[in-house]
């Protein structure tokens, strides 16, 4: 409780929300501007979940399968693309060595095929043994 001080000299009690609103003023809410920025705020954020959504919608897509070292200077990727039975992906296949240092390197074309989802194996020329071999990327053309 706080203790406000009249011309008078006399000791009216008054709690805080009083005296502040006697010393600044009420302000009166307005609910129907509330509701309207409410309905565009929650607006704007459906729109923009939405932009996020369809921006990363992707119809391409592979999953690494495994790999072989068949040799100090070979390893086999084994991987599933997923692409639109009409389109032509390009994807990079990489083989690395113990310190995931790049030693192999192909980029191979996959054209208009009869199924959306097969499974490639792809053989990479290395330039010392990898430890793993897997897809670096894939896109469409």
């Amino acid at each position: 409780m706080l203790i406000s001080i009249s011309s008078a000299d006399t000791l009216i009690p008054m709690d805080e929300a009083e005296l502040l609103s006697k010393r600044y003023g009420v302000r009166k809410s307005n609910p129907k501007r509330n509701k309207v920025l409410a309905i565009i705020g929650v607006a704007l954020m459906t729109v923009t979940a939405a932009w996020f959504g369809f921006a990363n919608y992707s119809p391409l897509s592979y999953q690494d399968q495994g790999y072989r070292v068949v040799s100090e200077f070979r390893t086999e990727v084994d991987f599933e693309l997923t692409k639109p039975k009409n389109q032509t992906a390009i994807c990079s296949i990489q083989a690395l060595n113990n310190q995931f240092a790049q030693v192999g390197w192909v980029e191979l074309e996959f054209g208009p095929s009869e199924f959306t989802t097969l499974r490639h194996t792809v053989a990479v020329n290395t330039t010392e043994e990898a430890v793993t071999g897997l897809v670096h990327n894939c896109s469409l053309r």
